[in-house]
């Protein structure tokens, strides 16, 4: 597994995308660790809109753990961001970082070397 490194745009208003290249062992579980974010993202954001940092820090925890073996470096830093942010009961931060997770999820690129 390689680092996940960074491709910056030469627009403005073009978002930052991430490259992220798995182990190619882990290719078939890729789509479903992608589709698994992505639906418990929706999760907290029901959970924001409820004050609810304790499901927040528990599912932000879980992130934390599973995202560098995957390679997902970036993800794992921002769920350690929302962790924190969430023990504090931060709505500002947590909403901060749930925009940057969304961000992330929706521009990271995924490439398998041969």
């Amino acid at each position: 597994m390689q680092e996940e490194t960074i491709e910056h745009t030469t627009k403005e208003s073009s978002p930052t995308t991430w490259v992220v290249r798995p182990d190619p062992d882990l290719e078939d579980l890729i789509p479903s660790f992608m589709q698994n974010r992505r639906n418990e993202l929706a999760e907290i954001e029901t959970a924001l809109s409820r004050d609810d940092f304790e499901t927040i820090r528990r599912m932000a925890h879980t992130w934390k753990g599973i995202c560098r073996p995957y390679g997902f470096i970036h993800l794992e830093t921002l769920s350690r961001n929302l962790e924190e942010a969430s023990q504090r009961d931060s709505q500002e931060d947590v909403g901060r970082i749930f925009g940057e997770i969304r961000v992330y999820l929706d521009n990271v690129r995924i490439v398998y070397d041969s």
